[in-house]
């Protein structure tokens, strides 16, 4: 008798990562002005901010504002 093989469950999807309104106006002007090319919410280690090239930050949230306004300073 031929057994019977189980599935591996799959885990519960997560919650998605509530970005605040102000930071994502930040973020908007910021890929808008051409500073970051992309970016990505990380639960525990803050915003991925992707650059041109292979370059990617990680900034924590509470440091983000003041990240980008450096950003834009020296641009």
């Amino acid at each position: 008798m031929a057994r019977k093989s189980t599935k591996a469950s799959l885990p519960p999807p997560q919650q998605p990562v509530e970005i605040s309104t102000s930071d994502r106006d930040a973020l908007i002007g910021a890929y808008k002005a051409g500073l970051i090319m992309a970016w990505k919410r990380d639960p525990e280690r803050g915003y991925r901010l992707t650059f041109a090239g292979p370059r990617d930050e990680y900034v924590e949230v509470p440091k983000l504002t003041g990240y980008l306004g450096r950003l834009k300073a020296t641009a």
